[in-house]
C-alpha cells in the first residue's frame, strides 16, 4: 500500500511540472502531426510532441541559440525550434507552404515564434523528409538537430517520449 502511493505521489509531481499552456502546445503540436504522414502513412504526433519537449519544453522558451548581437533570423525560433533557412527550404519543398516564401524574414521570424501551428507544420515536413532520406528512425531525429547521428540529442528526445507516451496513458494528450 505504502509502495502504491508513493508511485502515485511521484507521478503527480512529474505531470505537476507540465503546465496547461505546455500541455496546450502539444496537443496543437500532435494535432497538426496527425495531418502530415510519410510515403507509408505513418504520422509521428509522438515524435514531434517529443521533439517539442526538447526543443522548448513545449513552447516555454521560444527562442533558441541567440548570442548577444545575433541576429534573431540566425536563431531558432517558437516551440518547434525552427531556424529561417529551414523554413524557406521545407516550404520550397512544400506547396502547401509556399505561401511562406512571399514573407520578409521578420514577417516569417515573427510568425514561427508566435504561431505554433505552422512551426509545426514546418517541423511535421521536415520530419517526414527526414525519415524518407534517412530511412532509420535514429538518424531522422539526430536529423532534426542537424547532425546525422547525434546520441545526446536522441536520448534527450527518447526521454521525452516517454513522458508524452505517460501523458497519452493519462488522457492528458489525445
Amino acid at each position: 500500500m505504502l509502495r502504491l502511493i508513493l508511485l502515485l505521489s511521484v507521478g503527480k509531481l512529474l505531470f505537476a511540472d507540465i503546465s496547461q499552456k505546455q500541455l496546450e502546445t502539444l496537443q496543437t503540436v500532435r494535432d497538426i502531426a496527425k495531418t502530415i504522414s510519410d510515403n507509408t502513412g505513418e504520422t509521428y504526433e509522438n515524435t514531434l510532441s517529443a521533439i517539442c519537449l526538447t526543443e522548448s519544453s513545449g513552447g516555454v522558451h521560444i527562442l533558441g541559440d541567440v548570442k548577444k548581437g545575433t541576429d534573431i533570423t540566425k536563431a531558432s525560433l517558437g516551440a518547434m525550434q525552427i531556424q529561417l533557412r529551414t523554413a524557406k527550404h521545407i516550404a520550397k519543398l512544400t506547396p502547401s507552404l509556399s505561401h511562406l516564401l512571399k514573407l520578409s524574414d521578420k514577417k516569417l521570424a515573427s510568425l514561427l515564434l508566435t504561431d505554433v501551428k505552422t512551426s509545426t507544420k514546418i517541423a511535421a515536413h521536415l520530419l517526414v523528409r527526414l525519415k524518407h532520406s534517412r530511412k532509420k528512425y535514429f538518424n531522422m531525429v539526430s536529423g532534426y538537430n542537424g547532425g546525422y547521428s547525434n546520441a545526446p540529442y536522441y536520448a534527450r528526445v527518447k526521454k521525452n517520449l516517454s513522458l508524452v507516451y505517460k501523458l497519452v496513458r493519462k488522457n492528458l494528450l489525445h
